[in-house]
């Protein structure tokens, strides 16, 4: 009898298992990933962009914005959108820097899953990284590749929050000079795209 509770609790946890997996989407290329995990890769972008803001606008750093602004209700769709937005501002600061564009992530289907929005969001990283190695070689990078942790599951709500704010931190140092690089077909202008 004790073999048989632990089978039905068994297959419960793997349906209960099989359902998260499913419930932001799973790729047979890629295999599962969560926001959870994609939210610890745009923390660190974050910080990698603060650590930008200190060391070449310290004068700008301290007004950026802190404030996390958080809806329900997003899914990994709207932060792949969202991260293509984010990539655009990467793309003006690694134009300046004579830095690669990000390379972008093309969906599976019609809906971006979590590994494109994670893999999205590594390419932004390393462009960023690159841009600032390519400004001062010395500056170690790696910490912003560490694997940080979270208390608590994100969700898609969580990770678009985090993008937003670090868009709004790199629409505010590129400041206008953003808006005059956005012109041509260089690779480097992106911002009149439709990315869903």
């Amino acid at each position: 009898m004790g073999t048989g509770i632990g089978l039905f609790f068994t297959a419960r946890d793997q349906r209960r298992a099989k359902h998260r997996i499913y419930q932001y989407g799973y790729s047979n290329l890629y295999g599962e990933l969560t926001p959870t995990q994609v939210f610890a890769l745009i923390k660190n972008m974050d910080a990698m962009v603060m650590l930008y803001a200190n060391r070449e606008k310290p004068e700008l750093a301290r007004t950026l914005p802190r404030r996390i602004n958080f809806v329900e209700g997003y899914d990994p769709e709207d932060v792949f959108v969202a991260l293509n937005s984010l990539a655009d501002h990467i793309d003006a600061l690694a134009k300046k820097g004579g830095v690669e564009p990000v390379r972008r992530v093309t969906r599976e289907s019609d809906k971006a899953i979590p590994a494109e929005v994670f893999l999205l969001a590594g390419a932004c990283l390393d462009t960023m990284a690159a841009t600032m190695y390519k400004s001062d070689p010395s500056t170690p990078l790696g910490d912003f590749y560490s694997n940080r942790s979270s208390s608590r599951a994100k969700t898609p709500s969580h990770v678009y929050a985090m993008v937003d704010l670090i868009d709004r931190k790199l629409s505010i140092l590129l400041g206008e000079d953003d808006k005059q690089n956005k012109v041509g077909t260089d690779g480097y202008e992106d911002t009149q795209t439709d990315y869903r």
